[in-house]
């Protein structure tokens, strides 16, 4: 929702006189189910179209592209057109919202038409689809979702396991007489795996929001960034709990080999440095 409106706010002006066009174009011979009915074989966007009367009831049924709602004809819209002005422009467009039937971002257009108000909904993502301002569902693109969604749906499973596992390892030490050290090995490694099972689960859902359910080319480097971000900043965590339980392993066992959790842990050090300068050069080059 957030990068659609994003995407409008930017080309508002263009979008707004595209839908002005299209509302202005469309005259329909009466307000039957046939004329009203034409408006989606030119205007793929649309949704819904009805009519409503200058007393403010809605006239028609609510025409839809698959099925007309019959129940919505004789509903009172005197509360909605009190945000409607035709002051400025003959044709009203409304700031977007959330469709309250299908949960979609939706405009509404309103246009005087001799004796009545046509009324049409547009779908904003189908909207952006049409005018280009999102990636267009090509032979290649459809490809692209496919693959992209696969890999997604297998890297959710992954996720899935590790954190199932995780939490396996850590059921079993509750119900398992071990030695205070390997409790403690339990609790570290179910720690750990649950950790890269969110992380890889975000990188998922990250590549499934992206890749397959919309997709812009203007917005795909911002995103990129911040998802390898949070996926190196659980990478991180995930590190730095391994450099503590090596630390405690190296207490417990033999204090020769401290070098080793030294190096592990001058490791993490530079991986936060290095997450760090990328996050600072990111937020420079957005600005």
């Amino acid at each position: 929702m957030k990068r659609i409106i994003t995407i409008y706010t930017e080309h508002k002006n263009s979008i707004q006189f595209y839908l002005r066009k299209t509302m202005g174009d469309f005259h329909p011979f009466s307000l039957n189910a046939s004329d009203m009915k034409r408006f989606f074989e030119f205007e793929k966007a649309a949704e819904i179209i009805y009519a409503v009367s200058p007393t403010f009831v809605q006239s028609t049924p609510s025409y839809g592209v698959s099925e007309d709602d019959l129940n919505r004809q004789g509903a009172d819209k005197s509360f909605y057109f009190k945000w409607v002005s035709f002051a400025e422009e003959p044709i009203h467009i409304s700031n977007p919202y959330l469709n309250h039937l299908s949960g979609l971002p939706t405009l509404t257009v309103v246009k005087q038409e001799n004796n009545t108000y046509l009324v049409a909904d547009f779908d904003m993502l189908k909207l952006l689809e049409e005018l280009r301002l999102i990636e267009h569902n090509t032979l290649l693109e459809k490809v692209n979702k496919m693959v992209m969604g696969f890999g997604g749906l297998l890297l959710g499973f992954v996720s899935a396991f590790l954190i199932l596992y995780g939490a396996y390892i850590f059921g079993a030490m509750l119900f398992i007489n071990n030695q205070q050290n390997e409790v403690m090995h339990e609790i570290f490694t179910s720690i750990i795996s649950i950790t890269i099972g969110l992380a890889i689960y975000d990188l998922a859902k990250t590549m499934i929001e992206n890749e397959v359910l919309y997709k812009s080319i203007e917005y795909g480097s911002d995103m990129q960034s911040k998802s390898l971000s949070k996926f190196l900043t659980s990478i991180i965590i995930a590190l730095s709990i391994e450099s503590l339980m090596a630390v405690f392993k190296i207490v417990l066992d033999d204090y020769s080999k401290i070098i080793n959790a030294f190096y592990l842990i001058i490791g993490v050090t530079l991986l936060i440095v290095g997450t760090g300068v990328y996050n600072y050069l990111s937020r420079q080059n957005k600005g």
